[in-house]
C-alpha cells in the first residue's frame, strides 16, 4: 500500500509580524504589475487621471490585464503592433530628468511606455524590472510625447 505524502505550501516568515505569507512565483514568466511608484499628482499638471472618467478607468484596467498576459521577453523586444511599447528617450520628451523624483537605483531601470488604445486613451509610462512593470505615470493626454 502506497503511503500518502503530505504537500505543504512554499512560504516565507515575515520575521517582523511573525506571519506565514504564502511566496508567489511567475512561473509562466509574464508581466506583472506594480503600482507602488504610481505618481498621482505630477508638479506640472502632467500625467493626471482625476478628470477622466469611468470609462477610462474600466479601459486602462481592461488593457492591463489583458496585458497581463504577455511574456516579458516578448514585451521588452516588441510588444506587438497593437501595444506600440518601446523604450523611452527622456533626451525626445517633456520630461529631460526622466522618472526625477525615484531615487537614483530606480532611475537607472529601464523606461518603457506602452498604449492604452488607438491614440484615444494615451499611454501608460513606468519601469520594468524582472516580470514587474512599475506604473509611475498615466498619460492620457500625451503629455510625455506632446505632437504624437
Amino acid at each position: 500500500m502506497a503511503s500518502k505524502r503530505k504537500i505543504k505550501p512554499t512560504t516565507t516568515k515575515n520575521t517582523s509580524d511573525s506571519t506565514i505569507k504564502p511566496r508567489i512565483s511567475n512561473e509562466q514568466g509574464v508581466i506583472t504589475f506594480s503600482f507602488k511608484y504610481l505618481q498621482l499628482t505630477h508638479p506640472s499638471g502632467k500625467f493626471c487621471i482625476k478628470a477622466k472618467d469611468g470609462s477610462y478607468l474600466f479601459t486602462v484596467l481592461d488593457r492591463l490585464k489583458a496585458i497581463s498576459t504577455i511574456k516579458t521577453s516578448d514585451f521588452r523586444v516588441s510588444g506587438g503592433k497593437a501595444l506600440r511599447v518601446h523604450k523611452i528617450d527622456w533626451n525626445g520628451t517633456s520630461e529631460k530628468n526622466g522618472f526625477s523624483h525615484l531615487n537614483e537605483e530606480l532611475q537607472l531601470a529601464m523606461p518603457f511606455q506602452f498604449q492604452i488604445s488607438s491614440n484615444e486613451y494615451g499611454r501608460v509610462h513606468g519601469f520594468l524590472i524582472d516580470d514587474v512593470f512599475y506604473t509611475v505615470w498615466f498619460d492620457p493626454y500625451h503629455q510625455l510625447y506632446p505632437g504624437t
